[in-house]
């Protein structure tokens, strides 16, 4: 699977990235569709957001940052929920409909799988984002629930669905 331009890079999230993430998460646009952060978002929100993040080196529960052409261009991550682990993930608006974040995610879930022996990994979509589904589509996630979660960014509980992908479904339909 490519993209139209080159490949997205993934690295290590860094203190000095909480300006850019504040300006590319502060677009309504981008931060509409996310659970947690609120809005609008400050560069102190993402230095604290940061913060928490740096040093999580586990392979299971980590966060890194997309890069395109040298740019940050968004964040993807694997996190510890109450219904288990989590891919989640967001793109500035300039890098929506390249393949950016269907690449990331390839690439973040082969290794995830690859260096563990977990045997799936949850995600969801905020009714109506249609793109984050077809994103998760591509990788093999399926259908597990409709609910209501909080939208920290809009202030109320929103339809939500949540996602599923087994091991064996992402291998099945990667090439990475």
């Amino acid at each position: 699977m490519r993209n139209s331009g080159r490949d997205p890079t993934l690295r290590p999230l860094l203190p000095r990235d909480a300006s850019h993430i504040a300006e590319l998460i502060g677009d309504w646009e981008v931060a509409r569709w996310l659970a947690m952060p609120p809005y609008p978002y400050t560069v102190a929100d993402a230095e604290a957001f940061v913060d928490r993040k740096v040093g999580s080196a586990a392979v299971s529960v980590r966060t890194v940052v997309i890069e395109v052409d040298g740019e940050l261009a968004g964040l993807i991550g694997i996190d510890r929920s109450s219904g288990g682990l989590d891919l989640g993930y967001w793109l500035g608006r300039l890098y929506w409909g390249r393949g950016i974040m269907t690449r990331a995610a390839i690439i973040l879930t082969g290794d995830f799988f690859a260096k563990t022996n977990e045997t799936h990994l949850m995600s969801g979509y905020f009714s109506g984002n249609e793109a984050s589904w077809a994103i998760q589509k591509r990788l093999g996630f399926e259908f597990a629930k409709d609910g209501m979660i909080m939208n920290r960014p809009q202030g109320k509980r929103l339809p939500h669905v949540t996602t599923q992908l087994t091991r064996a479904r992402f291998e099945r339909m990667q090439v990475v």
